[in-house]
């Protein structure tokens, strides 16, 4: 089966399958579909981007000490609470301390995403918390070459 070919289906994937490796490049099926969306809008995937990734703990020492192995591994990390009006609708929130771990001199493939969710979902079971997922969007000049393509489009 090729990498695409779970995509093809004439159903969405399930849980399960979406926590599949792909065979190609270890990578999660559904950390390949957020690939694949930021190849639609015009991302060179071998370029740079700022990528977040998202840990939650129980505690603030824990919290900490996931920050300190993270920081260790390269990533510039933010440690805090969750915003107070999070935990006032949540107040029993298991995790309710954030790490933010970033990082924007990497390209995402085809080692770095594999290899930063791995390690960040490590940590949070190392820690007792909870490893949450990643973003990124679009670099400046991915963005500046749509906007030129748009207004190209207007004229």
């Amino acid at each position: 089966m090729g990498i695409l070919d779970r995509f093809r289906r004439n159903r969405p994937m399930s849980e399960s399958e979406l926590d599949e490796r792909s065979q190609v490049d270890g990578i999660k099926y559904r950390d390949l579909q957020v690939v694949g969306q930021l190849t639609q809008m015009g991302a060179d995937l071998k370029a740079p981007r700022h990528t977040i990734f998202y840990l939650y703990f129980p505690a603030q020492a824990t919290a900490t000490a996931a920050a300190d192995a993270l920081r260790a591994a390269g990533m510039a990390v933010t440690v805090g609470p969750m915003p107070e009006d999070y935990l006032a609708e949540h107040p029993d929130a298991p995790n309710p301390w954030r790490v933010t771990a970033e990082r924007s001199d990497k390209a995402l493939v085809p080692d770095f995403l594999r290899d930063m969710i791995d390690q960040c979902a490590a940590v949070a079971e190392e820690f007792g918390g909870e490893y949450d997922g990643w973003e990124c969007g679009l670099n400046d000049a991915e963005q500046a070459m749509i906007k030129a393509q748009q207004e190209q489009r207007r004229q």
